[in-house]
């Protein structure tokens, strides 16, 4: 009768992982028939236990907080503290999906004693998770965090990566909701320093993904952050924050950095190849010895330092490099059409046969510049282009 109610078990998790729930709740209900014949109270409770999972998969809480309230019972009056503590878990959770955000915390603060009294991290864990969910949903989120936090304490003893990563994340997220940008950004910055690590510990590891893994958002969390060095070719940061990240010497060959924030970013050295430059953000950036052999059309460069920068016939029209410094750029080849140099400082550029047609040079320094005839200077100096 036992190996029957065995069978019954196996046969009903079978129907739950195909979604067929009422099949495995009368697989469960048979089951739980033959262990109360044998007044097996252990397997009784436990059968119990699937059936409220069945009954939570059909939205009918009701009858299952019912079946685990008798598993309760049973995991009580024989002792069995791990059978006490799933149930009481899965009570937790019950009253949760029926806004009963009390009841919830209270049934979690019983498992979460439990697991403590057995030493039971990995409950420890779990029981921290939904009584911070329970929270959440209630609005509480300086009781959220106080469970994340001891989350994150934990994980961090027992060396357990996936938890860690995720209370950062929900520690990050709970504190810029509560508009606590330090400690948002205390919690991002330890997030990075996670996935500086992985990167660098495996070169062959893909630093988008990682990023991701470790529940960074790839539009808002770089900025400002320290990205030197990291291979970020084809990296997708269309639209993304990175004013003031560290990118110097980066790899972001054909990288889509269109329309991205890049203003004050340090990408000295940093090869911009092929990249999707389009719309881009990058006033006071430092990209002095970047290769920027790309397409930059409308990028603002204002105030950009450039200087030894590779442009050779790098595409900018209607780009905006006031008071930009590219001294000593390789701009050869060039589309500068209808770019505003006003202010810019070009000595020692070499400008050999670039596109200067209908770009504004007012205040524009040439001087030593190369590749220029003594008609284009004519022409320029009368639109206020400096020679001297």
């Amino acid at each position: 009768m036992s190996e029957q109610a065995s069978e019954l078990i196996k046969q009903g998790i079978s129907q739950y992982q195909a979604h067929q729930f009422e099949a495995a709740l009368d697989s469960w209900q048979e089951a739980l028939a033959l262990y109360r014949s044998t007044d097996d109270k252990r397997r009784s409770g436990a059968a119990l236990g699937n059936m409220g999972v069945a009954y939570e998969a059909l939205l009918n809480y009701d009858r299952a907080i019912d079946c685990y309230q008798q598993h309760l019972v049973l995991a009580r009056e024989i002792g069995d503290r791990r059978g006490e503590a799933n149930a009481l878990g899965n009570l937790g959770n019950a009253c949760c999906a029926r806004s009963d955000f009390s009841g919830a915390i209270d049934y979690q603060k019983q498992r979460l004693a439990i697991a403590r009294e057995t030493e039971d991290a990995r409950g420890e864990l779990e029981a921290l998770e939904n009584w911070a969910l329970a929270c959440d949903a209630n609005g509480d989120l300086p009781g959220a965090i106080e469970c994340y936090q001891q989350q994150l304490s934990i994980a961090r003893a027992h060396q357990d990566d996936r938890i860690e990563r995720s209370a950062l994340k929900s520690l990050k997220l709970a504190y810029k909701y509560l508009a606590n940008y330090e400690k948002a950004d205390e919690y991002r910055q330890q997030q990075l320093a996670i996935v500086r690590k992985l990167f660098l510990t495996d070169k062959n590891n893909n630093f988008l993904q990682l990023a991701e893994t470790v529940g960074l958002n790839l539009t808002d969390d770089f900025a400002g952050a320290d990205l030197s060095g990291f291979d970020l070719h084809y990296a997708d940061f269309n639209g993304a924050d990175l004013r003031e990240t560290n990118l110097r010497g980066v790899d972001l060959t054909l990288a889509d950095l269109s329309g991205a924030l890049l203003s004050a970013a340090i990408l000295i050295d940093a090869n911009l190849c092929n990249a999707n430059l389009r719309d881009a953000e990058l006033s006071s950036a430092n990209l002095s010895g970047a290769d920027l052999r790309t397409k930059l059309p409308r990028a603002n460069l204002s105030g950009a330092n450039l200087s030894g920068a590779n442009l050779s016939s790098a595409y900018l029209p209607n780009a905006i490099l006031v008071n930009a410094n590219l001294t000593n750029a390789n701009l050869q080849n060039s589309d500068l059409s209808a770019v505003d140099l006003s202010g810019a400082n070009l000595n020692g550029a070499d400008l050999s046969r670039a596109d200067l047609k209908n770009a504004v040079v007012q205040n524009t320094n040439f001087a030593g510049c190369l590749g220029i005839s003594e008609g284009v200077k004519v022409e320029l100096t009368t639109r206020g282009g400096i020679f001297e």
